[in-house]
This record gives C-alpha cells, sequence and structure tokens, in this order.
C-alpha cells in the first residue's frame, strides 16, 4: 500500500480499471462527545453488488469504476445509531471536477485552499423511502503544510491511502428528521474535531488483502492514526503515527503492534477487540468496545484508546472510531439478501424492508 498525505490531490484517474474503486472518508466527533458522523463518497463502490456482478461475468472487459458511485452516511447519538443510509446511485448522477469538486445526486464534496491550509466542505441532502431526512452543511478545516499538487497522479501500488486530513476543525449545521424517534426535527450546531482520507484500488480488495483493521483518535497532546493489513500472501502490513495535532506533523513512528481478544460476531466474523501500540515513547492501547455497525464483512466500533507516555507524565484517554473489514466475504452471495436490504439504488424501488422505519433499523 503506497502511503500519503495530500490534501489536495483527488484525482479519478488512479482507479479506474474494472475492479478499481476509491472512496473518500470523513469523520467528526462532536466537542461534547454526544454525537458522531460518518460520511462516504464511494466510487466502484466496493460492496454493491451490482457491480460485482458485472465484474464476475464481464472480467477485465468489466465496467468502469464511475457507473457505481455511492454515499454511506451515519449518525451516532450517545453511540447509538440514529440515522443511516447507503445509497447507490446512477453514473448519470454524478459528476467530479479534477482536484475540487465531486457530485452525486444532492450531495456534493468541495476542497477549497485557505489561509490555514485545507477546507473540505460538505452539502449532503437525503430522505429515505421510511421518511428519514437529513440535511448537513460541513466544513472540515485543516492546517497543511503540503503545496496544492495538480500534476499526474501515478498509482505504482494497487492501494493508496492518502491522509488528506489526520486531525481537523469541523463545523457547520446538521438538521434530521426522524420517523418514529419521538423528535419530529432536530437542527443541530455543530462543533468538534475530524478525520478525512481517500482511498484509491485498481483492483478488488480481496485479491490485495484477506483483513484490514484502522483506526484514528485525537488525544490532546497527539493525534493516533493505524493500520493492520493481513496480506492475501500470508504477510502482514501495519504502521501507525503519533501526529502533532496542531500541525499534522509525525513525531512518532510504530515500533510494535499486537491483536488480542478475538471475538465472533453474530455472523461469523472473527475480529480482534484489543490492540495494543507501541512506540518509542509512548504506549497506547486500543479497546473496540461498542460494535455500531456490525456487517458480515465489515465492523465499525466506537472505541476507547488510553495513551501513555512516562518520560513526559502523560496519561490520556480518547473515544473513536475504529474498523474491521474482510473484503472476501463481500463477494460472497449468500450475504447478498442483507446487502439489497442495505444499500438503495436510487433510481428503483425501494426494498420492502427499506420502507418500514422499524425493519429498516434492523439492518443497521
Amino acid at each position: 500500500m503506497e502511503i500519503r498525505s495530500e490534501p489536495f490531490q483527488h484525482t479519478e484517474a488512479i482507479a479506474q480499471h474494472p475492479g478499481g474503486y476509491q472512496w473518500w472518508y470523513f469523520d467528526a466527533a462532536s466537542a461534547s462527545g454526544k454525537y458522531h458522523i460518518v460520511i462516504i463518497f464511494y466510487v466502484g463502490n466496493p460492496f454493491s453488488t451490482r457491480y460485482i456482478n458485472a465484474l464476475e461475468k464481464q472480467g477485465e472487459a468489466g465496467p468502469a469504476p464511475c457507473k457505481y458511485p455511492g454515499i454511506s452516511i451515519s449518525v451516532y447519538e450517545n453511540g447509538n445509531p440514529i440515522y443511516y443510509s447507503f445509497t447507490e446511485f446512477e453514473e448519470k448522477d454524478y459528476s467530479f471536477e479534477e482536484g475540487s469538486k465531486l457530485k452525486m445526486g444532492a450531495h456534493i464534496m468541495e476542497v477549497r485552499q485557505t489561509d490555514r491550509g485545507a477546507a473540505y466542505w460538505l452539502c449532503l441532502k437525503e430522505q429515505l423511502p421510511c421518511g428519514d431526512q437529513l440535511e448537513a452543511d460541513l466544513i472540515f478545516e485543516s492546517r497543511q503544510d503540503q503545496q496544492r499538487n495538480n500534476g499526474p497522479d501515478n498509482m505504482a501500488e494497487s492501494h493508496i491511502w492518502n491522509l488528506a486530513q489526520p486531525r481537523a476543525q469541523v463545523e457547520g449545521t446538521l438538521r434530521l428528521a426522524l420517523e418514529g424517534a419521538g423528535v419530529s426535527d432536530r437542527q443541530l450546531s455543530f462543533s468538534g474535531t475530524g478525520y478525512h482520507d481517500h482511498n484509491a484500488g485498481k483492483e478488488p480488495m480481496k485479491e490485495e488483502f484477506t483483513d484490514w483493521y484502522w483506526g484514528r483518535f485525537h488525544f490532546q497532546s497527539v493525534t493516533l492514526i493505524y493500520y493492520v493489513k493481513n496480506q492475501v500472501d500470508g504477510s502482514r502490513e501495519h504502521q501507525a503515527w503519533l501526529l502533532d495535532p496542531n500541525t499534522n506533523k509525525v513525531i512518532e513512528n510504530l515500533r510494535e503492534i499486537e491483536l488480542n481478544d478475538d471475538s465472533w460476531s453474530i455472523f461469523g466474523l472473527r475480529s480482534s477487540r484489543k490492540l495494543s501500540l507501541r512506540f518509542e515513547q509512548a504506549q497506547i492501547e486500543v479497546q473496540q468496545s461498542t460494535v455500531v455497525d456490525n456487517g458480515p464483512f465489515y465492523q465499525r466500533f466506537l472505541s476507547q484508546a488510553f495513551l501513555s507516555i512516562p518520560a513526559e507524565d502523560v496519561l490520556e484517554s480518547a473515544e473513536g472510531i475504529t474498523e474491521y473489514i474482510r473484503p472476501q466475504r463481500i463477494h460472497s452471495r449468500i450475504f447478498w439478501p442483507l446487502v439489497n436490504m442495505r444499500i438503495r439504488q436510487v433510481h428503483q424501488k425501494p426494498h420492502w424492508v427499506q420502507r418500514s422505519k422499524r425493519l429498516y433499523q434492523w439492518t443497521w
């Protein structure tokens, strides 16, 4: 995997091979810790059963990823999901302006250069078949020392992970109208800390790795970002960084990592719930404690992390989003009925489960 930190380099060409994919990932926690938001724009949606089916039928002559755009949006209140959507669009609903702006239906992502560095503006608007509605206007702003790069984005590795905003200040508004929630409408002035990355690959994820853990935590003194990938060839690739919270510059690199306390999900997905990370000066224990998205091939956790820097007498804790995926399972058709309940095709009649608030919540 090729790792970058270039906030303005978002070129569509790096993932236009059949089987390729890319996503723009954003998460944010409110200053109070009450609300968490996760927003992911996809091109070549790797969870799309339509995309996978077309690739299996057509092989290397298969469809371009731009034919399968999508977006997932999750809102959590006190560790519980209160809004979830995963919407798949047609190619005609999607447009991309090189390095600056992406549109999917009524959703917009735009990057701007500011005096401080980089700012991503997200404008979201959606109404679900069950009646839930969401509108959001959010700015992710971060200090970046890199200059804008408009040059070609050559893809030497099969996967690129661009840490565009390891730590960002997030401001904006969020409006939710939730059916059957006892509150007809809620308007939130959102202020907190966020994270943004951009991932791209030129082949299905299952061709490169068997599973992948990754996460990020915003302590007062440092930001932690880590990943662990168990490769298809049996090797393990892992890395973690401690970054300065003001400049996003790397302070320390990982020395070693351990995964412990394996647990099985109701879908037979096995993942480690504890990760121990060792640096030269610091030690961090991650506890993936609360499962907020539990599927047959993917899990998202609201996790706790504990930081210790003995030489500086530092002892801190933080809450953050962590994730786990086993991509081979995405291609197992036995799980596709569950996937089709979750993913809404915007130009087709919605699944009958998606029309019921109570039943749709069961798929979360």
